[in-house]
């Protein structure tokens, strides 16, 4: 007597747990395959595996999330499609290729491209979820989208697979397409592939090496700016960084803590009067001339400075590193000038740290919408968790929803009173501030 009873709601399915079929007329399952119902009985299912539909068999209930589908040609030749979003389907099916050929690139011992695809897999999952929570809005979901489908053609280019034919962010399904409206979405796709587009927006990228130097023995606060001399203001936050008495990074084993980001730079900002500015302090000693801290006070106290302009950086090797001349600071009351004094080549009041004292810096400039970099050669940068360095005011592109603050207090120097006196006259201090606006979140309200 046949008890299995043909299901109506029960159509469709992704497998929880593994089952090995060991029963009669069992079907063996893996994590994450995609089943199709046909039939149930007393806590038992019978149907196939979406990707090999010819091997039919049963399998326990248990071990299947029922998910909602339609189903089209009820009957013997029925067919179930999944109503849940094509990215997140295709997301699923395509980390599960993954995860058997990123297991063979490491036994092929290709350990760069390990790691990278491990760093991009992660990140699908991230975006995955975000998509599944459904808490986005409806301009962030279509941003997310796309940096999802942007890193599924990359994983599946360095792979050697097919690329997907997709229409907006969707795959493409060849049976509801003719073939010559599938070779003209490959071939636009392949179109705005190979044309370069006109870029506007421009970052540099800062990894601070070591401090070469004799005489140091104290260590050092780094401290990296964008600065534009013509209207003697930064152009940018500051990047920090320091090193211990030898003059390398403090904690060489986070390389991320040495290295940033120079966000959103405009092409006006690629000009020889823009400069990367180094200020040097050094936190120890109150003279540079003394033996031994008398005290346990640790002062902080000018070291130097050294500056490179922008427009130097287009011509040179972005491969090589770049040794920057460090400028000892020789009077303290002209340090909050001492770049700008650099910069207009009067040199004569400060001296070279010496001979061979220079600081080793890595410097590239990227061309290109931040995101559009994430998923090019660029893309180690930003696994390894580099630092962004934010431009102050508006950066060029303003988008919907962008939030920035509205002032910026930098304290340039101060002047007091030397000795003991009965009247001491108060102290005055100098400030700089830098208004950049209102928050809007509308760039059409700006003004």
């Amino acid at each position: 007597m046949n008890m299995w009873i043909p299901t109506e709601h029960e159509k469709y399915g992704v497998v929880l747990a593994s089952f090995r079929g060991t029963v009669q007329h069992g079907l063996p399952l893996e994590i994450g395959d995609t089943v199709q119902i046909l039939e149930k009985w007393e806590g038992w299912y019978r149907g196939f595996v979406l990707k090999n539909p010819n091997a039919k068999g049963i399998f326990p209930c248990s071990h299947i999330h029922l998910k909602n589908a339609h189903i089209k040609n009820k009957g013997q030749f029925e067919m179930v499609v999944p109503t849940e979003d094509s990215v997140i389907t295709e997301m699923t099916s395509t980390l599960r290729d993954w995860g058997a050929m990123w297991k063979q690139l490491f036994v092929k011992n290709e350990g760069d491209l390990f790691h990278r695809l491990w760093h991009v897999m992660n990140e699908i999952l991230d975006l995955r979820r975000q998509v599944l929570v459904g808490h986005l809005t409806h301009d962030r979901m279509r941003d997310v989208k796309q940096h999802i489908t942007a890193r599924l053609d990359w994983g599946n280019e360095q792979l050697g697979l097919d690329l997907v034919p997709r229409r907006e962010f969707s795959m493409v399904d060849p049976d509801e397409i003719s073939i010559t409206e599938l070779y003209r979405l490959m071939e636009n796709r392949q179109r705005k592939k190979e044309t370069p587009t006109p870029v506007s927006t421009h970052h540099l990228f800062v990894h601070l090496k070591s401090l070469m130097s004799s005489n140091l023995g104290e260590e050092l606060e780094v401290f990296f700016f964008i600065y534009d001399s013509r209207e003697n203001k930064p152009l940018s936050e500051r990047f920090f960084v320091k090193l211990s008495k030898n003059g390398l990074p403090k904690f060489p084993e986070k390389t991320e803590r040495q290295c940033t980001l120079f966000v959103d730079l405009g092409s006006g900002d690629l000009r020889k009067d823009v400069y990367i500015v180094v200020h040097i302090i050094r936190i120890g000693r109150m003279g540079a001339g003394e033996k031994k801290n008398t005290c346990n006070v640790q002062y902080r106290r000018p070291f130097g400075c050294a500056v490179v302009s922008i427009a130097d950086l287009l011509t040179a090797d972005s491969k090589d590193d770049h040794l920057l001349k460090v400028y000892a600071c020789n009077t303290e009351s002209d340090w909050s000038q001492i770049h700008d004094n650099i910069i207009k080549k009067v040199n004569s009041r400060y001296n070279l740290s010496g001979s061979n004292t220079g600081l080793a810096v890595a410097l590239q400039l990227l061309h290109g919408d931040i995101e559009q970099l994430r998923g090019r050669e660029y893309m180690v940068l930003f696994t390894r968790g580099v630092s962004i360095t934010k431009k102050l005011g508006f950066s060029d592109v303003i988008m919907p929803g962008v939030f920035q603050n509205d002032l910026y207090i930098t304290l340039e120097r101060g002047e007091f009173e030397k000795g003991v006196k009965s009247v001491a006259r108060e102290g005055s201090l100098k400030s700089q501030s830098t208004a950049l606006g209102r928050r809007w979140t509308d760039p059409a309200r700006i003004f």
